[in-house]
């Protein structure tokens, strides 16, 4: 009696079954009640008020950070200015000819 072991039909039958069977228990495994109360990702639909506490609050540190940033630069702007104008000032004083003593 000669028997094939390689027969292509029973192999691809057996990966059927067993892919239905993996498919079985993910499904049963996966739509079960989960034993904790913490979400996984993090985001808890139900709980609202929360995020808008926190995101209000985002929004504050965002207005400080940003009226910051302008105070920053505007002064930085009007030291700049006063810096142009020492400059000018100086180079003014530069070349003031005939203002010495004449040789005395």
């Amino acid at each position: 009696m000669n028997i094939d072991h390689r027969n292509p039909r029973l192999r691809r039958g057996f990966a059927f079954v067993a892919l239905a069977a993996l498919l079985g228990l993910s499904v049963v495994g996966l739509s079960q009640c989960r034993m904790v109360d913490d979400t996984v990702t993090g985001v808890d639909l139900q709980a609202n008020s929360g995020m808008n506490a926190r995101s209000d609050c985002v929004h504050q540190c965002n207005d400080q950070y940003k009226a910051c940033k302008k105070s920053e630069q505007r002064t930085h702007k009007d030291n700049k200015l006063a810096c142009v104008r020492a400059m000018q000032d100086c180079k003014r004083n530069c070349y003031n000819e005939g203002s010495g003593v004449g040789g005395r």
